[in-house]
Parts: C-alpha cells; structure tokens; sequence
C-alpha cells in the first residue's frame, strides 16, 4: 500500500508468495529470529521476540497466480532490495478476493480499496473497477465506491 502513497497504521509487513515457496519463507524467517505464531492453508503470521523488529504477514497463493501478479508488478527500492509490488488492479483484486472469502475483513480492506483510488485518481476508470467487483463476486459492494472513480 506504501508504494502507491497509502499510510497505514498497522506495524507489520506483508509478503505475498507462491505456495510452493512456502518452505523456503519459512526457513529465511526462522533464521532471522521469527517464530510463527498462526497459520492456515493461505496464510502465516511471524512475530520476531524483540519489540523493535515488525511482526510479518506471509499470503500464500497458487503458484499460477502469483505469476500473473508478476507481469504487471512495480519495482520498490527498500534499501538495496528491490521488491516487487503488485500492481494497484492486483491489490484490489486481492483485497476483493479477501473480501469474499472473509466478510470480516470488508471494513478493513474496502478502506483500504478506497484509499487506493483516492490517493491515486485516474488508475482506474469506473467500467474496470466495476469489472473486478463483480470478477470476485463483490458487486453489491460497487456503490460504496463508485463515486471514486470517473
């Protein structure tokens, strides 16, 4: 959310992997000191021991997925890392897709969908947004956000 201008308020860092790359997460967390605290079959939660390090937040999806987050992703510099983002259609797509699997995550993620579209006008126009809210079955939602988009 960073890398298109939205602050949040949540201290940790999410990473989004293939599900195949499961294990090899795991293992590059484990050796920088996490210890997992949750995890379902689409995600994990890391908290580090020491208070001034963030917790993280691991999404897993298919690896086919994850390839087509690929094609149309950006390019964040952290430090000497450069990181791969999705794209903001991908972020909504997945907040979307969160929101359908998840009802209790419509008022975090639907701010977060909103905050998108305001902070960065013109990345969508109203027929494509529309077309993603009812691609993930998420139409009834549309109107809340519609005036976000021209």
């Amino acid at each position: 959310m960073e890398a298109y201008g939205v602050t949040r308020f949540t201290k940790d860092v999410d990473f989004l992997i293939a599900s195949s790359d499961i294990a090899i997460m795991s293992q590059l967390l484990i050796r920088a000191g996490y210890e997992k605290g949750v995890e379902t079959s689409i995600f994990s939660r890391w908290k580090h021991p020491s208070m001034a390090v963030d917790d993280i937040d691991v999404m897993y999806v298919k690896p086919e997925t994850f390839e087509k987050l690929l094609q149309d992703c950006r390019f964040l510099k952290v430090g000497n890392a450069d990181l791969r983002v999705p794209s903001i259609p991908s972020l909504i797509s997945l907040k979307l897709h969160a929101m359908k699997s998840n009802p209790d995550r419509i008022d975090k993620d639907g701010r977060d969908i909103a905050d998108l579209l305001k902070t960065n006008p013109g990345v969508l126009n109203r027929s494509e947004l529309e077309a993603l809210f009812a691609k993930y079955s998420c139409s009834f939602y549309f109107p809340q956000f519609s005036h976000l988009v021209s």
